[in-house]
């Protein structure tokens, strides 16, 4: 086993051929939404044919329409999402969105700065509110 530690914002293009790409709450932190949908564009490279990759990242549950779209760390609104998802069936890629928020009681609760350690869904940030989303996608192939 080994790593390589890797710019998201500069994937080599020699890093390829790899049956599964994995990030954890990474791309909202590489400087705006735009090259937060970049980044997952690019890691598609890194896959080889019928190859998946699964990607989390931080999702703004209060706005379609304003966000954090710049910065240290950013929130994608559903609007990002689509427009993520459609760029890469258009590819060719196999991705399905859920947008479920959950409706039991610790999907109401939203935890305000300062952050408790105890198990929490969703997050104060800003005037956001912000959960996590998951995204799988599957190069075709």
């Amino acid at each position: 086993m080994s790593y390589r530690i890797v710019d998201m914002n500069a994937i080599p293009a020699n890093l390829t051929g790899f049956d599964f790409v994995w990030s954890s709450c990474s791309f909202e932190h590489v400087g705006s939404i735009d090259l937060g949908k970049r980044f997952v564009i690019r890691a598609m490279d890194c896959l080889a044919a019928g190859g998946v990759a699964v990607h989390t990242t931080e999702f703004n549950v209060a706005s379609n329409f304003y966000t954090m779209s710049s910065g240290g760390t950013v929130l994608f609104r559903r609007t990002d999402i689509e427009a993520l998802a459609d760029r890469l069936i258009a590819a060719g890629y196999g991705i399905e969105l859920d947008f479920d928020l959950g409706s039991g009681e610790a999907d109401h609760y939203v935890d305000p700065p300062p952050y408790k350690s105890e198990p929490h869904l969703k997050l104060a940030i800003g005037t956001y509110i912000s959960t996590s989303i998951g995204l799988i996608i599957q190069k075709p192939g």
